[in-house]
């Protein structure tokens, strides 16, 4: 991870799950780290088709590069770093300067910046002189560079450090919602978690405090729910504030493909948004469902489950992330590599 990606996602950490790094498994794949605790602090991108022709990172040697699903070397590794591709063009370092290549290994955006972010609405984050702002896909500066600490667009908005306190700017840069937040987050489903005082709430692309900052932590809204702690438990709100049921966990994660990972003691399970539980609390850790499958940890093997709890991919892995476009990344033997739903390793590293 790039020390912008550091600073970008900096402004979330007030929200992160205790010896959880954020933007894994439920946020943009990353090619390392590894997660390594049940997880889910950003929200988990909705849904997407296959693509017909996905690239997924890879490293040898100390360079990057990309291989296609079927493991076959389309990329040849050749950049200091990089992200993987983010609406058609992924960040590649070289030497001290970050780029934007294209999915045939061609620099679009030559490497001219000191950091670079991937692009979320057609925008990226980019500094020069220590500076964030944003560019499109040409390169061009949209937002010119003026914020230490911004985050990625996200329903047509995005969170800033002005001074101590982060506010939310719109697609030409302007401030639409003033900087008076503790902590930010980005929005989902319409709204955006916010900390005053310690407490978190949620406000409206209006600015307006839709439910008032009175919870310890909470997860962003997704699929019409978040979770909250309050009173050392954990219980799932909707929009309106009020609770969506009486059941309490000891953790609470976002919805993902209709179902909630829940901590019960010590133990990982999935409940439906009544409540009830649809997978017993059995794991020692898990992961949000993605692509219809979760990974889960028993003993200190990891392997993935469907939404029966049933095994598809059984625990053999050492760690191991959401599917991704047809592929998991996971670590085997202290060799990374990307499995297939059918559990095939289609690519390992050296």
């Amino acid at each position: 991870m790039t020390a912008l990606s550091h600073r970008v996602l900096v402004l979330g950490l007030g929200f992160a799950i205790a010896g959880s790094p954020l933007g894994i498994a439920n946020g943009p794949l990353r090619f390392s780290p590894f997660p390594a605790q049940a997880q889910p602090s950003s929200p988990t991108p909705p849904p997407q088709p296959l693509q017909s022709n996905p690239l997924f990172q890879i490293r040898q040697n100390s360079k990057m590069g990309f291989i296609n699903r079927s493991g076959q070397t389309i990329i040849p590794p050749q950049y200091d770093d990089g992200h993987a591709f983010s609406e058609g063009l992924a960040v590649a370092q070289s030497g001290e300067k970050y780029g934007y290549i294209n999915p045939q290994g061609q620099w679009v955006i030559k490497p001219q910046f000191e950091l670079a972010e991937d692009f979320s609405e057609g925008l990226a984050a980019a500094m020069i002189n220590d500076q964030l702002g944003y560019i499109n896909s040409s390169g061009q500066w949209v937002i010119k560079p003026q914020f230490f600490l911004v985050g990625p667009f996200s329903e047509g908005m995005a969170r800033v450090l002005i001074g101590k306190k982060y506010g939310f700017i719109n697609r030409q840069g302007q401030v639409v919602i003033p900087a008076q937040y503790n902590l930010a987050h980005d929005f989902a489903d319409g709204l955006a978690k916010v900390q005053l005082n310690g407490r978190v709430g949620f406000i409206n692309k209006a600015g307006q405090a839709v439910i008032a900052p009175q919870f310890y932590e909470a997860s962003p809204f997704q699929e019409g729910l978040a979770a909250v702690e309050t009173n050392q438990k954990w219980r799932y709100i909707q929009p309106n504030g009020q609770f969506a049921h009486t059941t309490q966990f000891d953790r609470a994660w976002a919805f993902s493909e209709g179902l909630g990972l829940v901590r019960i003691g010590l133990k990982y399970g999935f409940i439906n948004k009544a409540g009830q539980i649809v997978i017993p609390p059995k794991f020692d850790r898990a992961g949000s469902f993605s692509e219809g499958k979760a990974w889960v940890t028993v003993g200190k093997q990891q392997g993935y489950i469907n939404k029966a709890g049933a095994f598809v991919i059984s625990p053999r892995f050492d760690e191991a992330s959401n599917f991704n476009q047809g592929l998991a990344l996971i670590k085997s033997g202290g060799k990374a590599g990307y499995v297939n739903p059918s559990g095939q390793i289609v690519w390992q590293s050296p």
